[in-house]
This record gives structure tokens, sequence and C-alpha cells, in this order.
């Protein structure tokens, strides 16, 4: 299917942009999402700390007959998705189920971890973790604690203002349904290494909104809610 020509309208990834009128539209081939998949988990995360979201698809298609790699799309600047499944090494022909993306050695990039087997007996798979060579860009990872709220502060919205204008949104969680990212936020500044402001809004009705100002990119910080200042977390 991926070879023939023509438009596929099944076993297509969907991506829908918000017009801000409370409709939506279909800008999957615009995109570059123009390809049939098997997916069964999915998730996404930033790839080289460019601020915009990248996301791995485990193509977990249950029968024997199907071999189809797992596929990774690396977002260009929000304009288009680029597949950089067999470039990146991402090709792994096991059945792939759950995805997370964390950073898992403390190193400023998100690593990969995938639950890998099929769903028959004999269809087995030990679990892969991708791990990231790293970048030439910047980052903030921000552990929240809520006290008003639930402790992991799930649902949190974090906006982040760099010096160079550049805004940059991240809600805390654990991302998609299948699989379970780092519920630290790690965000990816791009080639900033000032940050003008980190807003976040807590996860609780009337809740705080807490601001904090100028801080220095590549760095663990804490943010307690109710407090006004971060703590640099030292690992």
């Amino acid at each position: 299917m991926a070879n023939m020509h023509g438009e596929f309208n099944q076993r297509r990834p969907k991506l829908y942009r918000n017009k801000g009128n409370k409709t939506f539209e279909d800008v999957s081939y615009q995109m570059g999402l123009n390809q049939p998949e098997t997916t069964m988990g999915c998730n996404f995360g930033d790839l080289d700390n460019d601020g915009f979201p990248d996301f791995y698809l485990a193509t977990g298609d249950p029968s024997f007959i199907s071999i189809v790699p797992n596929k990774m799309y690396l977002n260009k600047a929000g304009g288009s998705f680029q597949d950089i499944t067999f470039s990146g090494g991402f090709g792994h022909i096991q059945k792939g189920h759950a995805v997370g993306f964390g950073d898992l050695d403390l190193d400023g990039d998100q690593d990969i971890y995938v639950v890998m087997g099929g769903a028959y007996e004999g269809d087995y798979f030990q679990n892969v973790l991708f791990q990231n060579p790293g970048n030439d860009n910047n980052w903030i990872q921000v552990r929240l604690q809520g006290t008003k709220s639930n402790r992991s502060a799930i649902g949190a919205r974090i906006i982040i203002k760099t010096a160079e204008n550049q805004q940059i949104c991240h809600t805390v969680g654990t991302g998609a349904s299948f699989g379970g990212n780092s519920i630290w936020a790690e965000i990816g500044l791009g080639q900033s290494r000032e940050i003008e402001e980190i807003r976040i809004d807590w996860p609780i009705l009337n809740g705080d909104t807490t601001y904090l100002k100028d801080i220095q990119a590549n760095q663990i910080i804490t943010v307690v809610e109710g407090e006004t200042s971060y703590h640099t977390l030292e690992l």
C-alpha cells in the first residue's frame, strides 16, 4: 500500500489543525502524513530539542504476516513532518506497543523506551531502548510539585517565552493513551539560551498562576505550587 500511487483514507494518521473558530481542518497530506500505518502504540516528544513535538508510531498489528517497521516522524518547525525511520535507526520490525519518551540518562535530551512483542504466543520480543545521541539545541526541565493541585501536577500548563520572543507550550502528563512519558516537563528551547518567562497554570479550579523570570537554559528546576521562586535540582 505504501508504494502505490494515490491517496489513502484508511490506516493512515490524521492531523487536524484547530482553525480557531470551533472547527478543525484535516491537514495530514499537507504535513507529509500520507502513508498507511498499522499503529498500536504512539507517543510524542522532542527528539532534537527544537521546541516542536515529534512522534513515534509502534506498529503492533497482531497478524504474523505483518512485518512493518515502527515509524518515527520529525517535526520540521511546525510546517511538516519528515519520516526519519531509517535515517534515525528507528525501523524496528518487531511488533510495537507502549511508547515512552523521557530523559532516562539525564543529559538533557529525550530517549525512547518501547514495549515490543506480538499478541500471540511465539511472537514475543524484548523491549527496546533508543538512546538519544544529543544535539546542539538548548533545553529546560521543570519538575512541578502540587500542594492544592495533585502532587505530580498532571494537567498543569507551562508556557515558556524565550529571550528571542519564541513561545513554547507544554502540558504536564504522560502523553498518548498507550504508553507513558516522563511527567517532568522536558522542554526543548532551540537555540535560545535564556528564558524570559515561565508561566505555570496549576491544574485546579480557580488555581494560582506562577510566573518565573530570567531563567538560564540547560538545567533542571523544581517549582512548588504556591511558591514564587524555583529550586535548582542537582543530580
